[in-house]
């Protein structure tokens, strides 16, 4: 058995909403995909899994007013 993200599989919706102007949050994908493990322009922990491999932290945003924010999810089992 593996361990994949939820919402890089398409286990889940992303369903979180703009505090700035109330509109859906689209998912831009998973930081480390978006950024690169090693961009010289942050710290390595804010672009790696959580504690052990178990969670996946993706970049969210508003495409109407550009607010943008990081989540995480917990792996899952399949």
């Amino acid at each position: 058995m593996e361990k994949v993200c939820p919402v890089c599989n398409a286990l889940i919706t992303v369903t979180a909403l703009c505090p700035r102007c109330g509109l859906r949050l689209a998912d831009g994908g998973a930081v480390e995909n978006f950024l690169g493990p090693y961009s010289p322009y942050m710290e390595v922990n804010s672009l790696q899994r959580g504690g052990a491999d178990t969670q996946c932290v993706h970049l969210l945003y508003c495409p109407h007013c550009g607010y943008d924010v990081r989540a995480a999810w917990e792996l899952v089992t399949v």
